[in-house]
């Protein structure tokens, strides 16, 4: 069964960042919504928040012609919208992948500062077409945004601070998901065949385990 890893979540929490990460360890096609509509954005040009809107909607629509397309692993990053995981719910089922949802939740003060830090950045004009200087603004939109219902197993991340990228039992549960721990074990099993071949003590018939000697 192939697998999906959804990272969705609080605004400025690193999400990005992490599903790239995993990308790069795991060798998993990485696709953000973001980068979407940045690419977008070059040829399409949005002068106001209701057209960057539309923007968003192409490149959800994007996604899942792409997820429909995959053949393998995939990961995709995004800050999901209640209707968009529920058209993944449908999608996932109907292609028949297994599916494991990261959720990244912080501290609403410690998110809002890190938000107006990037405002300070070069980042893509599509990312600046909402006002969240006001924090109460800010927060009314995290809110939305923690009101999703992930699908399939769910991690929730604590992204106040950046630990969980080096946080060795989240990497477990992501490898347990993706079985890898089977592809390591599978891989034990051929080292040892093949020395056992390669120093005479191997032979496909009837096998003395205890004396590595054909019987």
């Amino acid at each position: 069964m192939k697998k999906i890893i959804l990272i969705g979540g609080d605004l400025a929490s690193g999400k990005s960042t992490y599903s790239n990460i995993l990308g790069d360890k795991y060798n998993i096609l990485v696709i953000n919504k973001d980068n979407l509509k940045e690419i977008l954005g070059d040829t399409i040009i949005v002068n106001n928040r209701e057209e960057n809107k539309k923007l968003s909607v192409i490149s959800f629509d994007l996604i899942r012609y792409l997820i429909k397309k995959n053949k393998n692993n995939i990961i995709i990053e995004s800050n999901f919208k209640p209707y968009e995981m529920d058209v993944l719910k449908d999608l996932c089922k109907k292609l028949d992948y297994d599916v494991l949802s990261l959720v990244f939740k912080g501290d609403n003060k410690v998110l809002h500062q890190r938000f107006l830090n990037r405002l300070n950045e070069n980042r893509h004009y599509v990312h600046k077409s909402q006002d969240f200087t006001n924090i109460e603004d800010f927060i009314k939109t995290l809110e939305e945004l923690r009101s999703v219902k992930y699908i399939g197993k769910v991690i929730n991340v604590d992204s106040s601070n950046f630990d969980y990228q080096n946080d060795m039992k989240l990497l477990n549960e992501i490898e347990h998901f993706l079985n890898l721990w089977k592809s390591i074990f599978l891989l034990i099993v051929i080292l040892v065949c093949y020395n056992l071949h390669k120093f005479g003590g191997f032979d496909y018939g009837r096998w003395d385990f205890r004396t590595t000697r054909k019987l």
